[in-house]
C-alpha cells in the first residue's frame, strides 16, 4: 500500500498512520501540490482530525493548530479538484494509486466534476479500467449523473452479477461494507440475463450459484425459476468435481445404550468424534408415558433448567472465523458448526429412543397423543385438546403429510386457550388466517427477556473473544475478559493504555469498579449475572430465574437496557422451527412444511422413502420440543400464580 489511508476511527492501523498523517500535516507546505495522490493523500490525512482521532498527549491548543492547517490544506485540494476539466481529467486518473481511487470518486461528487466531465469521458475512464464499476456504484450521485453509461459497462460484464447479490442478498452485517447503488433504469429482464451469463461463465463463483439457486424473491431483488434451476445444474456438476478426489473431513457422532450404567448419561467428544452413552437399565424400567416425556428433558437435553430449546443456533456459539467464511445470504439461518454438530446429535438421539421405545412395544406418536388427550385435562384442567398422529401401517412419506398439519392444529388449539380460556373448535374450524410461530401466544405476561441495542457494548467488552480484553500476559490470560476476571485477581495497571480506555467505559456504566489498590471487581455481580445469560442464550425466561435475579431484571427493564415480551417460544425457537418448516424467514431450510404441504416433496417420484423417513424423525422432534414448551407453559403459569399468592 502507498501512502496514509484512513479506514475509521476503530482501525487496527488507525495508530501507526497517524503519526505519518501527523508528520505530512505538520511538513505541509501551503500552494504545493504537485500531484494527484499528493492531494489524495493530504484529504485521507485531514480525516483523522475530522473524526477527532488524537494522541492522548496532544494539547487542545496542538489539535487546534492542526485543525487550522487542515483546513489550509483542503483549500488547497479545492483548488487542485478547480483544474481538472474534460480535456486533462484522463492525465489525472490514471496516475491514481489503486488504494485512493474511490477518494478521488468522493471528491469528485463532493467539488460536482460530473457537471464538467461528460459522458463520453465517463465511459473512457470505465473502459480503460481506470475506474471500477463496484467502484463507482459506491456513490449514487455518479449512477444519477451517468446512468446510460454505468448501466451499459454493468451489463457488459456478467461478474457484475455479484454486486446484486452483496447489496441485496449477502448478509453484511459482521463487516464494513459499504452501500451499493444501481442505475434505476435496469429492468428485471436485464437483472436475469446479467445472471443468466454470470451462471455460464468459466468464472462463476460456486458460492454465489448456491445464493442464486436459494434465492428468496424480493421486490428489489428477483431471480426467476429456469434461473435457480440452471444454477442448480451447475452447482452440482462443481461439486462433483471438487470433491471426486476429496472426501472432505470425517466427524463421527455415536448413541449408545449401555446397562446397568453408573451414571445416566455419559457424553464424551475427542476432536472430531462425539459419544453420549445412555443407563438403558433405567431407560427400559421407567416406561409411563409421563416418565418418556420428562426423559426428552432430563436424559436427552431437548431444553435447559430455564425453559429453552437447546438446539438452537446461537450468534456465541459461531466463531469469528465461521462468521467471516463463505458467503451467506441475509436471509439464511446461521448453521455454524456448533449447531450441525448438535443437530445431527439430537436427530440421532430422537431416532435412537424412538426404536428402543418400539422395541418395547410403545409409539411414541400415542405417547404424545396422550399428553395432548388425557394428561393436559388430568393435569391443567383443559378440556378437548385433541390430537391424533400417524399410526402403524402408513409409509414415512404419508407420516410426513399427516403429521404436519397435525402440529399446526395443536398449536392453534394451545392459542385458542390462551386467547379464550378454553379451545373453540368451532372458530379453528373457519378461521383462513395464516400460521405463524411468531404469533403463538403465553399464558404468562413477562415471560421472555431480551436485550436492548444499547447491552451491545457491554457485550463485546465482557464476553467477546475479539476484544483483546481477555489478555494481560502469558501467565494472566483467556478467550474473554470474563473468564479473565473469574480465573484471576486482576489490576487495573496490568492492562495497556487502550484496553484501560475500554475498562473505563465499563466502570463508566457501573459494570466494573476499581478500588484503592487498583483491583478490578464486578460493581453489582447479579447483573453480570443477568448479561452473561443474554448474551450466551440471547433470551432468558423470567419465572424461571432466582427472585434476586428477577429483581435486577426488573431494574433493567426500568432502566431501558432489556425488554420483556411474550410467546410460547422465544425468538431463537421461532427461528428454529422456521428454519426447519417453512420459507416465512430463511431461505436455507429444509422447508419441510411448505415442501409437504405442495407436492414438492411428497409427490416427487425421485425421492425415496429413506429421505421421508429421516424427515419423519426431524418432526418427531420438532413436535416432541411442542409438547414440552407447552408443558413448560402451563407449569410455569402455576408457579407464577404460586408466587403471587405467596407475595
Amino acid at each position: 500500500m502507498e501512502g496514509v489511508k484512513f479506514y475509521s476511527p476503530g482501525d487496527l492501523a488507525t495508530g501507526y498512520l497517524l503519526k505519518q498523517a501527523e508528520e505530512i500535516i505538520v511538513r505541509y507546505k501551503l500552494n504545493s501540490l504537485k500531484n494527484i495522490n499528493m492531494a489524495l493523500e493530504l484529504f485521507n490525512c485531514t480525516l483523522y482530525l475530522d473524526n477527532k482521532v488524537h494522541y492522548q498527549n496532544w494539547t487542545e491548543e496542538y489539535i487546534f493548530s492542526l485543525e487550522e492547517k487542515c483546513k489550509l490544506i483542503k483549500k488547497d485540494i479545492s483548488c487542485y479538484f478547480g483544474d481538472i476539466k474534460e480535456e486533462n481529467i484522463e492525465n489525472y486518473v490514471k496516475e491514481i494509486n489503486f488504494n485512493f481511487v474511490e477518494d478521488f470518486l468522493t471528491l469528485f461528487c463532493k467539488y460536482k466534476l460530473y457537471n464538467r466531465i461528460s459522458e463520453e469521458m465517463f465511459n473512457r475512464l470505465l473502459d480503460k479500467n481506470y475506474l471500477s464499476i463496484r467502484q463507482v456504484c459506491y456513490y449514487q450521485k455518479l449512477v444519477y449523473c451517468y446512468e446510460t453509461v454505468i448501466k451499459n459497462a454493468f451489463l457488459k460484464d456478467p461478474l457484475n452479477a455479484e454486486l446484486l447479490f452483496n447489496q441485496f442478498v449477502i448478509d453484511n452485517s459482521n463487516t464494513l461494507s459499504k452501500k451499493l447503488y444501481f442505475p434505476k433504469s435496469l429492468t428485471k429482464s436485464e437483472v436475469n440475463l446479467l445472471i443468466d451469463s454470470y451462471i455460464d461463465s468459466d468464472k462463476a463463483n460456486f458460492n454465489y450459484l448456491r445464493l442464486i439457486v436459494n434465492n428468496h424473491n424480493t421486490r428489489e431483488f428477483f431471480v426467476s425459476d429456469q434461473l435457480k434451476w440452471k444454477a442448480k445444474k451447475r452447482t452440482d456438476e462443481q461439486e462433483k468435481m471438487y470433491f471426486k478426489d476429496n472426501s472432505g473431513m470425517e466427524f463421527g457422532y455415536e448413541i449408545i445404550f449401555q446397562k446397568d450404567l453408573p451414571e445416566p448419561v455419559i457424553a464424551k467428544s475427542n476432536g472430531r468424534e462425539s459419544s453420549i452413552t445412555l443407563n438403558k437399565t433405567w431407560l427400559e424400567s421407567n416406561l409411563d408415558h409421563a416418565t418418556i416425556l420428562q426423559n426428552f428433558i432430563w436424559f436427552f437435553n431437548y431444553i435447559d433448567s430455564n425453559g429453552r430449546i437447546t438446539f438452537v443456533s446461537l450468534s456465541s456459539e459461531i466463531s469469528a472465523f465461521e462468521n467471516v467464511l463463505g458467503l451467506k445470504s441475509n436471509r439464511d439461518y446461521p448453521k455454524g458448526i456448533k449447531f450441525q454438530s448438535k443437530e445431527i446429535l439430537s436427530n440421532l438421539m430422537t431416532v435412537a429412543y424412538y426404536m428402543l421405545l418400539k422395541a418395547k412395544n410403545i409409539n411414541l406418536e400415542k405417547v404424545m397423543e396422550w399428553f395432548f388427550t388425557d394428561y393436559l385435562y388430568q393435569e391443567f384442567k383443559v378440556a378437548e385438546y385433541y390430537a391424533v398422529l400417524p399410526t402403524e401401517g402408513t409409509t414415512y412419506k404419508e407420516k410426513c403429510r399427516d403429521i404436519l398439519p397435525e402440529m399446526e392444529y395443536v398449536l392453534s388449539q394451545f392459542k385458542s386457550y390462551v386467547e379464550y380460556g378454553y379451545i373453540n373448535h368451532d372458530l379453528l374450524g373457519i378461521s383462513s388466517t395464516g400460521f405463524l410461530y411468531e404469533q403463538i401466544p403465553s399464558l404468562i405476561e413477562k415471560k421472555y427477556v431480551y436485550p436492548k441495542e444499547v447491552l451491545n457494548v457491554p457485550f463485546f467488552y465482557l464476553f467477546s473473544d475479539q476484544s483483546g480484553l481477555g489478555y494481560i500476559d502469558s501467565e494472566k490470560n483467556s478467550d474473554t475478559f470474563f473468564e479473565l476476571m473469574v480465573k484471576n485477581d486482576i489490576n487495573y495497571s496490568e492492562f495497556n493504555k487502550h484496553q484501560q480506555l475500554e475498562i473505563d467505559v465499563l466502570c463508566k456504566h457501573e459494570y466494573l469498579k476499581v478500588d484503592e489498590k487498583g483491583l478490578i471487581n464486578w460493581t453489582n455481580e447479579k447483573r453480570i449475572k443477568v448479561l452473561y445469560e443474554l448474551y450466551y442464550s440471547e433470551v432468558i425466561s423470567y419465572y424461571r430465574m432466582h427472585p434476586q435475579i428477577r429483581d435486577e431484571i426488573d431494574l433493567m427493564v426500568q432502566e431501558d437496557l432489556i425488554i420483556f415480551n411474550s410467546a410460547l417460544f422465544s425468538k431463537p425457537e421461532q427461528d428454529y422451527f422456521n428454519y426447519y418448516l417453512n420459507n416465512s424467514k430463511f431461505q436455507n431450510g429444509p422447508q419441510l412444511r411448505n415442501r409437504y404441504a405442495h407436492g414438492t416433496l411428497g409427490s416427487r417420484p425421485n425421492i425415496d422413502e429413506d429421505t421421508h423417513k429421516q424427515n419423519y424423525f426431524v418432526i418427531i422432534k420438532l413436535f416432541v420440543l411442542i409438547v414440552l414448551k407447552i408443558n413448560e407453559d402451563l407449569c410455569l403459569y402455576d408457579l407464577m400464580k404460586q408466587m403471587e399468592q405467596s407475595e
